[in-house]
Protein backbone atom coordinates (compact mmCIF):
# COMPACT_ATOMS: atom_id res chain seq x y z
CA UNK A 1 0.00 0.00 0.00
CA UNK A 2 1.31 3.10 -1.11
CA UNK A 3 0.97 6.71 0.77
CA UNK A 4 -1.97 8.30 0.96
CA UNK A 5 -0.56 11.89 1.12
CA UNK A 6 -0.23 13.57 -2.81
CA UNK A 7 3.54 14.51 -3.47
CA UNK A 8 1.72 18.07 -3.97
CA UNK A 9 0.71 17.63 -0.19
CA UNK A 10 3.55 16.30 1.01
CA UNK A 11 5.51 19.35 -0.72
CA UNK A 12 3.27 21.50 1.52
CA UNK A 13 4.13 19.89 4.78
CA UNK A 14 7.66 20.10 3.97
CA UNK A 15 7.26 23.64 3.49
CA UNK A 16 5.09 24.68 6.10
CA UNK A 17 7.13 22.95 8.68
CA UNK A 18 10.60 24.90 6.94
CA UNK A 19 8.73 27.86 7.61
CA UNK A 20 8.35 27.00 11.09
CA UNK A 21 12.33 26.88 11.22
CA UNK A 22 12.05 22.80 12.05
CA UNK A 23 14.61 20.72 11.32
CA UNK A 24 13.22 17.23 11.47
CA UNK A 25 9.60 15.95 12.46
CA UNK A 26 8.91 12.85 14.12
CA UNK A 27 6.22 10.59 14.74
CA UNK A 28 5.15 7.45 16.22
CA UNK A 29 2.19 4.80 16.52
CA UNK A 30 2.57 1.96 18.95
CA UNK A 31 -0.34 0.19 20.38
CA UNK A 32 -0.27 2.30 23.14
CA UNK A 33 -0.35 5.09 21.35
CA UNK A 34 -1.51 5.09 17.84
CA UNK A 35 -1.21 7.72 14.87
CA UNK A 36 -3.15 7.52 12.01
CA UNK A 37 -0.18 10.04 10.40
CA UNK A 38 2.64 7.49 10.14
CA UNK A 39 -0.32 5.50 7.15
CA UNK A 40 -0.85 8.80 6.07
CA UNK A 41 3.15 9.76 5.24
CA UNK A 42 4.01 6.32 4.35
CA UNK A 43 1.04 3.75 3.67
CA UNK A 44 2.52 1.68 6.66
CA UNK A 45 -0.12 -0.37 8.56
CA UNK A 46 1.02 0.20 12.42
CA UNK A 47 4.02 0.53 14.77
CA UNK A 48 6.44 2.04 13.87
CA UNK A 49 8.78 5.47 14.33
CA UNK A 50 8.72 8.26 11.15
CA UNK A 51 11.28 10.76 10.46
CA UNK A 52 10.53 13.47 8.04
CA UNK A 53 13.81 15.19 7.38
CA UNK A 54 12.73 18.67 6.60
CA UNK A 55 16.01 20.03 5.11
CA UNK A 56 16.75 16.91 2.91
CA UNK A 57 13.07 16.06 2.02
CA UNK A 58 13.28 12.76 2.47
CA UNK A 59 11.44 10.00 5.00
CA UNK A 60 12.80 7.22 6.89
CA UNK A 61 10.30 4.79 8.27
CA UNK A 62 11.79 2.52 11.44
CA UNK A 63 8.97 -0.34 11.59
CA UNK A 64 8.47 -2.76 14.15
CA UNK A 65 8.14 -5.43 11.16
CA UNK A 66 10.31 -4.47 8.37
CA UNK A 67 9.16 -7.41 5.91
CA UNK A 68 5.64 -6.25 5.86
CA UNK A 69 6.90 -2.27 5.70
CA UNK A 70 8.88 -3.27 2.66
CA UNK A 71 5.56 -4.51 0.92
CA UNK A 72 3.14 -1.89 2.34
CA UNK A 73 5.21 1.27 2.65
CA UNK A 74 6.24 3.94 0.65
CA UNK A 75 9.40 6.02 2.52
CA UNK A 76 12.87 7.40 1.09
CA UNK A 77 14.09 4.83 3.60
CA UNK A 78 13.10 1.68 5.25
CA UNK A 79 15.52 0.54 8.35
CA UNK A 80 15.56 -2.72 9.35
CA UNK A 81 15.87 -2.95 12.98
CA UNK A 82 17.13 -6.14 14.40
CA UNK A 83 15.52 -5.74 18.31
CA UNK A 84 12.74 -3.14 17.95
CA UNK A 85 12.22 -2.45 21.75
CA UNK A 86 9.40 0.20 20.87
CA UNK A 87 9.26 3.02 19.05
CA UNK A 88 12.24 4.66 20.92
CA UNK A 89 15.29 2.14 19.91
CA UNK A 90 18.71 2.20 19.49
CA UNK A 91 18.10 2.89 15.87
CA UNK A 92 15.90 5.67 17.02
CA UNK A 93 19.13 7.00 18.92
CA UNK A 94 21.38 6.35 15.93
CA UNK A 95 19.54 8.32 13.59
CA UNK A 96 20.06 11.03 15.82
CA UNK A 97 23.27 10.85 16.24
CA UNK A 98 24.14 10.06 12.63
CA UNK A 99 21.67 11.92 10.87
CA UNK A 100 20.88 15.16 12.57
CA UNK A 101 23.47 18.48 12.81
CA UNK A 102 24.09 20.75 16.21
CA UNK A 103 21.43 20.90 17.97
CA UNK A 104 18.62 20.06 16.08
CA UNK A 105 14.71 21.05 16.12
CA UNK A 106 12.49 18.00 16.14
CA UNK A 107 9.03 18.48 15.99
CA UNK A 108 6.80 15.93 17.39
CA UNK A 109 2.79 15.75 17.30
CA UNK A 110 0.55 15.51 20.08
CA UNK A 111 0.52 11.88 20.73
CA UNK A 112 4.22 11.32 21.36
CA UNK A 113 4.43 9.78 25.09
CA UNK A 114 6.59 12.37 27.59
CA UNK A 115 8.57 9.28 28.72
CA UNK A 116 9.59 8.73 24.96
CA UNK A 117 10.48 11.85 24.23
CA UNK A 118 12.32 11.99 27.78
CA UNK A 119 14.15 9.27 27.01
CA UNK A 120 15.23 10.92 23.52
CA UNK A 121 16.77 13.88 25.21
CA UNK A 122 18.48 12.16 27.71
CA UNK A 123 19.89 10.03 24.57
CA UNK A 124 20.91 12.43 22.39
CA UNK A 125 20.61 15.85 24.58
CA UNK A 126 22.10 18.52 22.03
CA UNK A 127 18.15 17.66 20.26
CA UNK A 128 16.02 20.15 20.73
CA UNK A 129 12.20 19.02 21.23
CA UNK A 130 9.64 21.45 19.55
CA UNK A 131 6.48 20.66 21.31
CA UNK A 132 3.50 22.66 19.42
CA UNK A 133 0.32 20.42 18.62
CA UNK A 134 -1.12 24.10 17.38
CA UNK A 135 1.23 24.07 14.16
CA UNK A 136 1.77 20.41 13.66
CA UNK A 137 -1.35 18.42 14.78
CA UNK A 138 -3.04 21.49 13.27
CA UNK A 139 -1.61 21.22 9.58
CA UNK A 140 -1.19 17.27 9.46
CA UNK A 141 -5.35 17.51 10.10
CA UNK A 142 -5.46 19.99 7.40
CA UNK A 143 -3.72 18.16 4.87
CA UNK A 144 -5.93 15.21 5.82
CA UNK A 145 -9.31 16.80 5.49
CA UNK A 146 -9.50 16.90 1.78
CA UNK A 147 -9.00 13.14 -0.29
CA UNK A 148 -7.13 12.76 -3.28
CA UNK A 149 -9.07 10.89 -5.76
CA UNK A 150 -7.23 7.40 -4.80
CA UNK A 151 -8.50 8.37 -1.30
CA UNK A 152 -12.44 8.70 -2.40
CA UNK A 153 -12.18 5.08 -4.08
CA UNK A 154 -11.13 3.54 -1.43
CA UNK A 155 -14.01 5.07 0.19
CA UNK A 156 -16.72 4.02 -2.32
CA UNK A 157 -15.81 -0.01 -1.17
CA UNK A 158 -16.83 0.99 2.50
CA UNK A 159 -19.75 3.12 1.22
CA UNK A 160 -21.06 0.48 -1.44
CA UNK A 161 -20.98 -2.31 1.69
CA UNK A 162 -22.80 0.26 3.87
CA UNK A 163 -25.49 0.73 1.30
CA UNK A 164 -25.84 -2.61 1.19
CA UNK A 165 -25.97 -3.36 4.97
CA UNK A 166 -28.71 -0.53 4.94
CA UNK A 167 -30.91 -2.25 3.01
CA UNK A 168 -30.39 -5.97 4.67
CA UNK A 169 -30.67 -3.99 8.02
CA UNK A 170 -34.17 -2.77 7.37
CA UNK A 171 -35.33 -6.53 5.98
CA UNK A 172 -34.19 -8.20 8.87
CA UNK A 173 -35.45 -5.73 11.28
CA UNK A 174 -39.09 -5.66 9.70
CA UNK A 175 -38.88 -9.23 9.30
CA UNK A 176 -38.03 -9.57 12.57
CA UNK A 177 -36.44 -13.11 11.92
CA UNK A 178 -32.83 -12.91 12.85
CA UNK A 179 -32.56 -10.14 15.27
CA UNK A 180 -34.06 -9.83 18.89
CA UNK A 181 -31.74 -7.64 21.01
CA UNK A 182 -29.24 -4.84 20.74
CA UNK A 183 -26.69 -7.24 20.31
CA UNK A 184 -28.24 -9.35 17.88
CA UNK A 185 -27.85 -6.42 15.74
CA UNK A 186 -24.09 -5.67 16.46
CA UNK A 187 -23.08 -9.06 16.00
CA UNK A 188 -25.10 -9.31 12.50
CA UNK A 189 -24.14 -5.71 11.30
CA UNK A 190 -20.10 -6.78 11.82
CA UNK A 191 -20.28 -10.23 10.86
CA UNK A 192 -22.31 -9.33 7.38
CA UNK A 193 -19.76 -6.55 6.43
CA UNK A 194 -16.82 -8.70 6.86
CA UNK A 195 -18.75 -11.14 4.48
CA UNK A 196 -19.25 -8.36 2.18
CA UNK A 197 -15.25 -7.46 2.01
CA UNK A 198 -14.68 -5.06 4.84
CA UNK A 199 -11.26 -5.87 6.37
CA UNK A 200 -12.28 -4.17 9.49
CA UNK A 201 -15.27 -2.36 11.38
CA UNK A 202 -14.79 1.68 11.36
CA UNK A 203 -15.66 1.53 15.20
CA UNK A 204 -17.46 -0.13 17.83
CA UNK A 205 -21.01 -0.42 16.41
CA UNK A 206 -24.02 1.67 18.71
CA UNK A 207 -27.01 -0.42 18.70
CA UNK A 208 -29.93 1.34 20.99
CA UNK A 209 -33.37 -0.05 21.95
CA UNK A 210 -35.70 3.38 23.11
CA UNK A 211 -34.80 2.26 26.21
CA UNK A 212 -31.31 3.47 25.80
CA UNK A 213 -30.85 5.70 22.82
CA UNK A 214 -31.24 8.97 24.20
CA UNK A 215 -27.70 8.05 25.39
CA UNK A 216 -25.73 10.03 22.93
CA UNK A 217 -23.10 6.72 22.54
CA UNK A 218 -25.43 3.56 23.49
CA UNK A 219 -22.94 0.30 23.36
CA UNK A 220 -24.47 -2.72 23.43
CA UNK A 221 -21.79 -4.48 25.43
CA UNK A 222 -24.04 -2.59 28.30
CA UNK A 223 -26.57 -4.14 27.89
CA UNK A 224 -26.39 -7.55 25.40
CA UNK A 225 -29.88 -8.89 26.40
CA UNK A 226 -31.76 -5.42 25.89
CA UNK A 227 -34.89 -6.59 23.36
CA UNK A 228 -34.63 -4.32 19.90
CA UNK A 229 -38.52 -4.34 19.75
CA UNK A 230 -39.62 -1.32 22.09
CA UNK A 231 -41.71 1.59 21.35
CA UNK A 232 -39.84 4.64 20.63
CA UNK A 233 -36.91 6.28 19.38
CA UNK A 234 -34.40 3.71 18.39
CA UNK A 235 -30.66 3.75 16.01
CA UNK A 236 -27.70 1.94 14.61
CA UNK A 237 -24.51 3.87 14.10
CA UNK A 238 -22.02 1.58 12.41
CA UNK A 239 -19.00 2.07 10.30
CA UNK A 240 -17.28 0.14 7.81
CA UNK A 241 -13.28 -0.41 7.16
CA UNK A 242 -13.26 -2.05 3.18
CA UNK A 243 -9.57 -0.98 2.98
CA UNK A 244 -8.58 1.71 5.00
CA UNK A 245 -10.96 4.25 4.80
CA UNK A 246 -14.27 4.50 6.65
CA UNK A 247 -17.84 5.21 6.79
CA UNK A 248 -20.24 6.70 9.31
CA UNK A 249 -23.60 5.86 9.14
CA UNK A 250 -26.36 6.26 11.82
CA UNK A 251 -29.84 4.23 11.10
CA UNK A 252 -32.93 5.32 12.88
CA UNK A 253 -36.02 2.90 13.54
CA UNK A 254 -39.32 4.34 14.71
CA UNK A 255 -41.07 1.42 16.93
CA UNK A 256 -44.45 1.24 16.42
CA UNK A 257 -47.32 4.26 15.87
CA UNK A 258 -45.90 7.88 17.11
CA UNK A 259 -46.99 10.21 19.58
CA UNK A 260 -47.08 14.12 18.45
CA UNK A 261 -43.58 14.17 20.64
CA UNK A 262 -41.81 11.71 18.46
CA UNK A 263 -43.13 13.29 14.98
CA UNK A 264 -41.80 16.03 15.91
CA UNK A 265 -38.81 14.80 17.00
CA UNK A 266 -38.51 12.70 14.01
CA UNK A 267 -39.67 15.99 11.40
CA UNK A 268 -37.01 18.49 13.25
CA UNK A 269 -34.24 16.12 12.61
CA UNK A 270 -35.21 14.87 8.99
CA UNK A 271 -35.65 18.64 8.35
CA UNK A 272 -31.88 19.75 9.80
CA UNK A 273 -30.35 16.59 8.32
CA UNK A 274 -32.19 17.69 4.35
CA UNK A 275 -31.40 21.38 4.86
CA UNK A 276 -27.99 21.09 5.96
CA UNK A 277 -27.00 19.23 2.95
CA UNK A 278 -28.34 21.93 1.07
CA UNK A 279 -27.09 24.38 2.19
CA UNK A 280 -23.66 22.63 2.20
CA UNK A 281 -24.01 24.18 -1.99
CA UNK A 282 -24.31 27.89 -0.83
CA UNK A 283 -22.35 28.13 2.63
CA UNK A 284 -18.61 29.03 2.31
CA UNK A 285 -17.30 27.66 5.64
CA UNK A 286 -18.32 24.71 7.63
CA UNK A 287 -19.75 26.47 11.04
CA UNK A 288 -22.46 28.10 8.99
CA UNK A 289 -23.79 24.93 7.34
CA UNK A 290 -23.85 23.96 11.61
CA UNK A 291 -26.15 26.78 11.91
CA UNK A 292 -28.46 26.20 9.93
CA UNK A 293 -29.43 22.97 11.78
CA UNK A 294 -28.51 23.84 14.60
CA UNK A 295 -31.31 26.53 14.32
CA UNK A 296 -33.51 24.63 13.23
CA UNK A 297 -33.79 22.33 16.27
CA UNK A 298 -33.36 24.57 18.45
CA UNK A 299 -36.71 26.40 16.93
CA UNK A 300 -38.77 23.50 17.94
CA UNK A 301 -37.27 23.84 21.62
CA UNK A 302 -34.84 20.75 21.41
CA UNK A 303 -31.17 20.90 21.32
CA UNK A 304 -28.14 19.34 19.83
CA UNK A 305 -25.49 18.08 22.54
CA UNK A 306 -23.07 17.12 20.05
CA UNK A 307 -21.37 18.56 16.60
CA UNK A 308 -23.47 18.75 13.14
CA UNK A 309 -20.81 15.82 12.08
CA UNK A 310 -16.77 15.78 11.14
CA UNK A 311 -14.86 14.66 8.32
CA UNK A 312 -13.93 10.72 7.81
CA UNK A 313 -10.99 9.03 6.55
CA UNK A 314 -8.22 7.33 8.17
CA UNK A 315 -10.03 7.35 11.35
CA UNK A 316 -13.86 8.06 12.28
CA UNK A 317 -13.58 11.81 13.23
CA UNK A 318 -11.02 12.97 10.80
CA UNK A 319 -10.55 16.85 10.06
CA UNK A 320 -12.71 18.80 9.95
CA UNK A 321 -15.37 19.54 12.73
CA UNK A 322 -18.77 20.59 11.62
CA UNK A 323 -20.11 22.66 14.83
CA UNK A 324 -21.25 26.41 15.71
CA UNK A 325 -18.85 29.01 15.83
CA UNK A 326 -17.71 29.60 19.63
CA UNK A 327 -19.08 32.08 21.52
CA UNK A 328 -16.98 32.25 24.77
CA UNK A 329 -13.52 34.62 24.11
CA UNK A 330 -11.17 32.26 25.02
CA UNK A 331 -12.32 29.82 23.14
CA UNK A 332 -12.70 32.53 20.32
CA UNK A 333 -8.50 32.97 20.56
CA UNK A 334 -8.12 29.18 19.11
CA UNK A 335 -10.59 28.97 16.62
CA UNK A 336 -10.18 29.34 12.78
CA UNK A 337 -13.39 28.68 10.26
CA UNK A 338 -12.91 26.28 8.23
CA UNK A 339 -13.74 26.63 4.70
CA UNK A 340 -15.66 24.15 2.65
CA UNK A 341 -13.06 22.74 -0.12
CA UNK A 342 -13.41 20.18 -3.03
CA UNK A 343 -12.55 16.51 -1.90
CA UNK A 344 -13.81 16.61 1.85
CA UNK A 345 -15.72 13.84 2.65
CA UNK A 346 -18.12 14.57 5.52
CA UNK A 347 -20.95 13.17 7.74
CA UNK A 348 -24.21 14.98 8.46
CA UNK A 349 -25.95 13.70 11.46
CA UNK A 350 -28.33 16.14 12.86
CA UNK A 351 -29.85 14.60 16.76
CA UNK A 352 -32.53 14.86 19.47
CA UNK A 353 -31.91 12.91 22.87
CA UNK A 354 -34.85 12.65 24.52
CA UNK A 355 -35.36 9.76 27.89
CA UNK A 356 -38.98 9.12 27.76
CA UNK A 357 -39.31 8.21 23.93
CA UNK A 358 -35.91 7.46 23.00
CA UNK A 359 -32.92 9.13 20.52
CA UNK A 360 -33.39 9.95 17.01
CA UNK A 361 -30.07 10.62 14.50
CA UNK A 362 -29.86 10.23 10.91
CA UNK A 363 -26.70 10.62 9.63
CA UNK A 364 -25.39 10.29 6.19
CA UNK A 365 -21.74 10.65 4.63
CA UNK A 366 -21.28 13.56 2.29
CA UNK A 367 -18.52 14.30 -0.56
CA UNK A 368 -17.85 17.75 -1.41
CA UNK A 369 -17.41 18.27 -5.37
CA UNK A 370 -17.09 20.85 -7.47
CA UNK A 371 -20.17 20.72 -8.48
CA UNK A 372 -21.39 20.64 -4.64
CA UNK A 373 -22.37 18.25 -2.00
CA UNK A 374 -22.54 14.35 -3.31
CA UNK A 375 -24.80 12.15 -0.56
CA UNK A 376 -22.92 8.77 -0.40
CA UNK A 377 -24.54 6.79 1.72
CA UNK A 378 -28.34 6.32 1.81
CA UNK A 379 -30.12 6.11 5.52
CA UNK A 380 -33.27 7.22 5.87
CA UNK A 381 -35.79 6.51 8.68
CA UNK A 382 -37.17 2.90 9.20
CA UNK A 383 -40.74 2.34 10.20
CA UNK A 384 -41.26 -0.74 12.75
CA UNK A 385 -45.08 -2.30 12.93
CA UNK A 386 -44.62 -4.01 16.64
CA UNK A 387 -47.94 -5.65 16.38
Amino acid sequence: MARFITQEKLTKLYDSLEAHELDFLFISDSEAHRDVNVKYLTGHPEDAGLFVDIKNRQTTLIPWDYQLAKMSSEADEIVDVADYHGVISTATIDFFEKRTSSNPKVGIPRGIPYDNVQVLLDAVPNTEIIYNPKIIDRLLAELRATKSDHEISLMQKSVDISNQLVKEIEEIMISRSRVKTEMDLAVFVESRMRELGAFAVGFESLVASSARSWQIHAYPRADPKQSLYQKGLALIDFGVQADALTSDVTLPFIMGPMNSKMKTIVDTVKHAHDAAIEALSDAEYLHEVADVAVNIIEGQGYRMPHSLGHGIGLTVHDSPMLRKKPTHESMLKHWTPSPIEEGMIITIEPGIYEKDVGGFRLENDILITRNGPKVLTNAEPIFIDLN
